[in-house]
């Protein structure tokens, strides 16, 4: 029964740590989750600091390289037009920090913002 305790005293002390680092590693976009799903895949593209290893587009999820971590990008229809992106570490070690998600973010909301160009 004590090591349950403390086992609980310890989740719920570094519980605000991790709630925070967990805040920053998911956003909620106003799209259709099919166009966001080809804004974010176009997005971690584009970039020269990832490597995209896996793309399930039935799943909507992307796995993808950023220095020797693989990244975890999914997406989740929320409403018809509401799309929550989550972009969290493989292996669960958020030691890192959440600076990738910060990053891939960025490039995400540039790519929405930029119109496509008129193809010729």
């Amino acid at each position: 029964m004590k090591k349950i305790i403390v086992v609980l005293a310890l989740i719920f002390s570094f519980s605000p740590v991790f709630a925070g680092v967990l805040s920053e590693c998911y956003k909620i976009y106003s799209k259709d989750a099919d166009s966001l799903f080809m804004s974010a895949l176009s997005a971690i593209s584009s970039s020269d600091k990832y490597e995209i290893s896996e793309i399930q587009t039935k799943n909507g999820y992307i796995l993808f390289l950023a220095g020797s971590k693989y990244y975890l990008l999914t997406l989740t229809k929320r409403y018809q037009n509401q799309t929550e992106i989550k972009i969290l570490p493989q292996n669960s070690d958020f030691s890192q920090g959440s600076e990738v998600a910060k990053d891939l973010f960025l490039l995400i909301d540039n790519e929405i913002k930029t119109p496509m160009g008129q193809v010729k």
